[in-house]
């Protein structure tokens, strides 16, 4: 065991190196995630570390939205979709 006689220094720049740890959550936030990571063609660990990380730099916020129902996706629009544009206005005949 290595024992310290005075507080190190802080460092200017540390390597912040990627860490894997435990969470807890229910069987059914787990499998979500699993699906959601498939779906994004990622793994589980890349994706909770994505959304742990953005939670973080958002002041870790009690709330992450307004929705009423946790397990609700906001699916993402797909690119083909998100690029149409709106039908001309045809004043009103159609």
């Amino acid at each position: 065991m290595t024992t310290l006689s005075t507080i190190p220094p802080r460092q200017n720049e540390i390597e912040d190196k990627e860490r894997r740890f435990y969470v807890s959550a229910p069987g059914s936030v787990h499998l979500a995630l699993q699906t959601e990571a498939h779906q994004r063609g990622t793994d589980l660990w890349t994706l909770a570390g994505a959304v742990l990380t953005q939670w973080v730099r958002m002041g870790c916020p009690d709330e992450l939205s307004s929705s009423t129902d946790p397990f609700t996706p906001t699916p993402s629009p797909s690119p083909s979709v998100a690029d149409q544009k709106e039908p001309a206005d045809t004043g009103g005949q159609g």
